[in-house]
């Protein structure tokens, strides 16, 4: 990778500004052959538009959705070290209850929150990894998730964040092994204070909301 004497995510918008331009060249070239004296407009008397301004006007809207604000901001209480105590269930009834340790942190300029999940499931050990951000272009939460148990990559329909409550939902949906139906969830994050969060697996069971997990994370010191 070529990295550039730019902030970070911004050298992706530049080459993207690049290609842009190197595409347009040959079309400026034919306009400017074409371009009446005097830098009046054909037959208006009007001066003829600034020849940067689409690449400028480009520029500034593709910052405008590249640039963190404060719905990132709003997740800044999930980053460090945490204990997370899970609780299972498969079925109703007693829950399975397991360790485990993650650890998040932004990467890229604030852009994504990257979290890196330990523990163990089925007595096997376990590891998993979300990125979790806010897609501004959309206005949603965003987040995929990967892990040792699969080959496959989990992928966001959506997410919410309700201030009044503190709780991030956000849509998602697998493939199920054993039915090969595709089963939706939804996992919701609630922040207790800054050094608590609850996160919960819900599904639907028999047309009802069904906690399969649950999980309270509790801040490493």
């Amino acid at each position: 990778m070529i990295r550039l004497s730019l902030p970070p995510g911004r050298a992706l918008l530049a080459a993207a500004i690049v290609s842009l331009c190197t595409l347009t060249a040959p079309f400026a070239s034919a306009a400017d052959k074409a371009t009446p004296p005097a830098g009046k407009g054909p037959a208006t008397g009007k001066a003829a538009p600034t020849a940067g301004a689409p690449q400028d006007a480009m520029m500034e809207a593709m910052m405008k959705f590249a640039t963190p604000g404060p719905e990132h901001a709003v997740l800044n209480p999930l980053v460090g070290k945490w204990k997370g105590v899970t609780k299972m269930w498969m079925a109703p009834g007693d829950p399975t209850v397991s360790e485990g340790t993650v650890d998040r942190s932004w990467v890229m300029g604030g852009r994504y929150l990257v979290a890196k999940h330990t523990g163990e499931f089925g007595g096997m050990p376990f590891e998993g990894m979300e990125v979790l951000g806010y897609d501004k272009m959309h206005g949603m939460y965003v987040s995929t998730w990967i892990d040792n148990m699969g080959t496959g990559i989990g992928m966001s329909e959506g997410g919410v964040w309700d201030a009044s409550a503190k709780t991030l939902t956000v849509k998602m949906s697998f493939d199920d092994p054993v039915t090969g139906q595709k089963t939706a969830f939804r996992n919701v994050t609630k922040i207790v204070d800054d050094n608590t969060h609850v996160f919960s697996m819900i599904g639907v069971k028999d047309g009802k909301d069904f906690t399969q997990m649950e999980t309270t994370y509790t801040r490493i010191p």
